[in-house]
């Protein structure tokens, strides 16, 4: 999208209709619905708005879920990252528990920084649950439009853990970018799954944490064992 085209767009979304409507569909979703399953009459009833007011902001249903969706990552994407890095910053500078070092790994600086930012994630995922639910329905919703811009959501946030794990070193050298960044793209499918069971099970938040835990060192271990064995297919 060209920078005059994007500005254009971004003071559109100022538009008091707009902002009404979208957050009219976000309140329609936030419990069992889907973007797609919403009603122009329905979403402009929500709204207080004349249902014509809806072709002034939108083309269609998929527009609008677009253009929610682009809120949820502005809301959540760069302040997810910015959490995970401080994370890995302070959990690096911290003497912890010395533990056995396999092919390198730092296992205990890697649980650090792990517990650290898996932390960070959910206690944002308590914070934005409405976003969360929303992203995570919509991935598996039957709009095609909505789909594939959710699933370049996840894409986005597990460039940015990639990124994140090789300029802090968290990997040894031995496992490649491209091996990070697909073991990355698994662990971020799999954190905004969770969200979902942190969400709807508060009972159960502490063992969701520990197992995410568990799961982010397993698999990001198990990469870099089996990519000093040459046996790893990831990234090939």
């Amino acid at each position: 999208m060209h920078n005059d085209d994007a500005q254009v767009r971004d003071r559109a979304s100022e538009a008091p209709g707009k902002r009404l409507l979208m957050e009219a569909a976000l309140r329609l979703t936030s419990t069992s619905r889907s973007l797609s399953s919403l009603g122009l009459r329905e979403l402009a009833r929500e709204a207080g708005l004349n249902p014509n007011t809806f072709y002034r902001h939108f083309r269609d249903v998929d527009d609008l879920g677009l253009t929610v969706i682009g809120e949820i990552t502005r809301l959540l994407r760069q302040p997810l990252r910015d959490l995970r890095r401080e994370a890995a910053q302070r959990a690096v500078k911290d003497d912890g528990p010395l533990l056995p070092k396999l092919l390198g790994i730092d296992l205990g600086r890697g649980r650090r920084v792990c517990h650290e930012t898996v932390q960070l994630f959910f206690a944002f995922v308590a914070e934005h649950p409405e976003a969360f639910i929303i992203g995570v329905r919509e991935l598996h919703g039957a709009s095609p439009v909505l789909r594939e811009a959710l699933r370049q959501v996840m894409d986005d946030f597990a460039d940015d853990m990639a990124e994140d794990i090789v300029e802090f070193k968290l990997l040894p050298d031995i496992v490649s970018a491209a091996a990070v960044r697909q073991v990355s793209g698994l662990i971020s499918r799999s954190l905004f799954e969770q969200s979902l069971d942190y969400i709807g099970q508060p009972q159960r938040r502490e063992a969701i944490c520990a197992l995410a835990e568990e799961q982010i060192v397993m698999l990001f271990t198990g990469a870099s064992v089996l990519q000093g064995m040459g046996q790893l297919r990831l990234g090939a």
